[in-house]
């Protein structure tokens, strides 16, 4: 049965097949208890971390987990989302029914159901812990999974199953050389503080698509973690990108995606700021839909981004943004003006002031007054 499923994952596009029983993850209530403060959203909140822990919260019969790994970098990705959008969101790696990553899951689960298996995985699965524990990856200090040979531009996917198979002896946990430090040195905003340990409030990823969102979130992404996020507008590969396990992936020829060479410029941070609901639906969220459900943050990263490269260019842009109906767009694309500055940028903001109605967006303006 085993092989079975390996070579039929293989077949539908996955790189990797590994098995482990569906016997508690202790080490991730360990964790998730130590670092309550940081991960109650997750843990509690939308994707139930603490109670999936033991994966019998997801299937009562759960006997064995699938694990399944989807090596997403092969193909070149576009220079100019680069430090504006993750890789893992420019491959669209969605469960939805329409996306081909989607696809993949469904005939997996499909399988697996015509072998006689009852088959979970929702809300959540403890996925990185089942990978390390099945042996098809070891933990770096970023958090992410390295899949051996593959680095860690990869996508895991598990389901927990009713059937008994056989698990795979686990790897050693660890990836990294105790000596080596580049991503915890590479992170801007020192969300990675020890190896092994990430502060998620403090994560660039984290801060472009949970606060605001994400129940249990704080509402507002923090005024020193904005002037780090750069032009990042979903996601964030900097940790990932400085690790030495991913050099040679990273200077790998591979052939341009045609779709995403195509998309590119629709996603410049000039176009997403001002986008209308139909460009939104019909263009952008099919590609970076994820975890965001609503185009105004796109529009608060697209006003970020804007204001930390600080080209006078976008001004204008960000001034018909202060008449935006979301209060949430007003004052990021504040905010932006005031990291901008000049006179142009200051005029606009103190006319927009005389004429806002919404007290938490007149102190964005007069924050941005006083800091322009």
């Amino acid at each position: 049965m085993e092989q079975e499923i390996r070579e039929y994952a293989l077949d539908v596009g996955f790189d990797d097949v590994g098995y482990t029983t569906a016997e508690p993850f202790p080490q991730l209530t360990e964790a998730l208890d130590e670092r309550r403060s940081g991960y109650s959203w997750v843990s509690e909140g939308l994707l139930q971390i603490g109670s999936v822990a033991d994966p019998r919260f997801v299937l009562p019969s759960a006997r064995s987990i699938v694990i399944l790994i989807y090596d997403y970098y092969k193909q070149a990705y576009p220079a100019q989302l680069e430090g504006s959008v993750g890789k893992a969101y420019q491959s669209r790696l969605y469960p939805g029914k329409k996306r081909l990553f989607g696809s993949r899951l469904r005939l997996i689960r499909e399988f697996l159901q015509e072998k006689g298996m009852e088959v979970g995985f929702r809300p959540a699965m403890p996925e990185r812990q089942a990978a390390v524990r099945a042996g098809v990856g070891q933990f770096g200090c970023n958090t992410f999974v390295y899949s051996p040979g593959r680095g860690s531009y990869i996508a895991i996917a598990s389901l927990a199953v009713s059937g008994e198979l056989e698990p795979q002896s686990s790897s050693p946990p660890s990836a990294c050389k105790d000596s080596c430090n580049k991503c915890i040195e590479a992170c801007p905003t020192g969300a990675l503080y020890a190896p092994f340990k990430m502060d998620p409030l403090r994560c660039i990823a984290f801060n472009t698509y949970a606060p605001g969102n994400f129940p249990g979130t704080p509402d507002d992404i923090p005024y020193n973690i904005r002037e780090k996020m750069g032009s990042w507008i979903y996601g964030c590969d900097i940790c990932q990108d400085a690790c030495p396990h991913n050099s040679k992936r990273l200077k790998q020829k591979l052939v341009p995606d045609a779709f995403l060479e195509e998309m590119a410029p629709k996603l410049a941070p000039q176009k997403l700021l001002t986008m209308s609901d139909l460009y939104y639906h019909s263009i952008v969220q099919p590609i970076l839909y994820g975890y965001m459900w609503e185009k105004k943050f796109l529009q608060r990263n697209a006003a970020i981004a804007l204001g930390n490269e600080g080209d006078p260019d976008a001004v204008d842009l960000l001034i018909s943004a202060l008449e935006d109906p979301q209060d949430m767009v007003r004052s990021y694309s504040a905010w932006a003006l005031g990291r901008i500055g000049g006179r142009k940028s200051n005029f606009a903001l103190e006319k927009a002031l005389a004429g806002e109605e919404e007290e938490k967006v007149k102190e964005e303006i007069r924050s941005a007054l006083e800091n322009s």
